[in-house]
């Protein structure tokens, strides 16, 4: 699945490495820097790891809710063994 992003006025398509390409359907999978990859060649005047941080700046609150979904889990599992 490949995604895009609008940095400064240009669309960048960008998708998860190969052996990422099942986990991101996991309920508690984090991506990581080196889990994404730059499908657009034009970067206009980026460079790939700027690229990087910037979509994974954009996906952050996705990122916090699985945090916060898997911690509540993790709470409510403690809580019912006490």
């Amino acid at each position: 699945m490949i995604f895009s992003i609008n940095i400064d006025e240009h669309i960048i398509d960008w998708c998860y490495t190969l052996n990422n390409q099942e986990k991101q359907y996991h309920k508690t999978w984090i991506p990581k820097l080196s889990d994404i990859q730059i499908v657009t060649k034009e970067l206009n005047g980026l460079t790939v790891s700027e690229v990087k941080k910037i979509i994974l700046e954009d996906i952050q609150p996705d990122i916090q809710m699985v945090r916060d979904n898997t911690n509540q889990k993790a709470k409510a599992r403690r809580q019912k063994n006490v």
